[in-house]
């Protein structure tokens, strides 16, 4: 039989595969077990700066969180409508990301042809609205952070969020690492989860009712007025003081530090750290860069 006949002649029953799995994943859906797909990026070579944009389909729309692998580093997303839309970081070399959605999962790899990379820090937390921010002392004192987004030796600080600094991931990149201490620190301004109750604009409703009841006993109200005023006046301030409190008290981090990726001399260092309290900056953790291993990488370099 001609390779042409084969291959019709095969054709029916891998469409009747198809036919026989379509009805399988449709039920799947139908009983709310997820189902995840990347969709950018694709595998293969790529030509990419220090990020790339990673974008997942999750189904069903209903699910509201995943988890995304990076570099060997997991944390929290947000879903929205049905989508995973984020920035990760892109090394020189074999990268390999994945998107975990209760059982459902789905990965890509591919190679990157970019600049060099010595250094690299990765932050990540289950996000609620916090404001933590990144900062990296290198062994010079400077401090890159967010006000200080790149240092004279070259190190730089990259945030992921589409909505403000310090609301999502970070990570400090430093193309060629000099010897010294690297000290990873984080700042946690606060967590201000925006649920119902902590609404924008529930919180300028109070403030504007505050500022009318303090122009009303201004104006020396009868006491009967005056007294319901006052209790009136308990009851605003504080819904404004349960606004500005934290939502949650504590909000686990972990960083990853890798030290050549993806080269023979890559060296990998995990630091996790719950923050506690409001306006905290505490030390992640420390890396020592010695001479001899920056000597050793550079031997190696074509």
């Amino acid at each position: 039989m001609p390779p042409s006949d084969v291959r019709l002649g095969r054709r029916p029953f891998v469409l009747s595969l198809a036919s026989l799995a379509l009805p399988r994943l449709a039920r799947a859906v139908d009983q709310g077990r997820p189902a995840v797909r990347i969709t950018e990026p694709t595998g293969g070579v790529v030509r990419a700066g220090d990020t790339l944009r990673l974008v997942a389909t999750v189904d069903p729309p209903s699910v509201t969180t995943a988890v995304l692998t990076v570099h060997g580093m997991s944390y929290e997303v947000p879903v929205r409508d049905g989508r995973v839309e984020q920035t990760v970081v892109v090394l020189p070399g074999n990268n390999r990301v994945a998107v975990h959605a209760g059982e459902a999962r789905d990965s890509v790899t591919f190679h990157a042809d970019g600049d060099p990379v010595d250094l690299v820090v990765l932050l990540g937390w289950a996000a609620r609205g916090e404001i933590i921010d990144l900062w990296v002392r290198e062994p010079d004192g400077e401090t890159v952070k967010w006000d200080h987004r790149e240092s004279t030796p070259g190190g730089r600080l990259l945030d992921f969020s589409s909505d403000a600094i310090g609301f999502g991931s970070q990570a400090y990149l430093r193309a060629t690492a000099a010897a010294g201490r690297y000290r990873v620190k984080v700042h946690y301004w606060s967590d201000g989860a925006r649920t119902a109750a902590r609404d924008d604009g529930a919180f300028d409703t109070a403030l504007d009712r505050l500022h009318a009841i303090d122009a009303r006993l201004r104006a020396a109200p009868p006491p009967a007025e005056a007294a319901q005023l006052t209790t009136e006046r308990r009851a605003v301030t504080g819904r404004l003081d349960a606004w500005g409190r934290p939502s949650g008290v504590q909000t686990p981090l972990h960083a990853e530090v890798l030290l050549f990726p993806n080269t023979p001399h890559e060296r990998r260092w995990r630091f996790d750290l719950t923050a506690q309290r409001t306006g905290q900056l505490q030390t992640l953790g420390e890396v020592e860069v010695t001479g001899a291993m920056l000597l050793d990488a550079r031997r190696s370099l074509p």
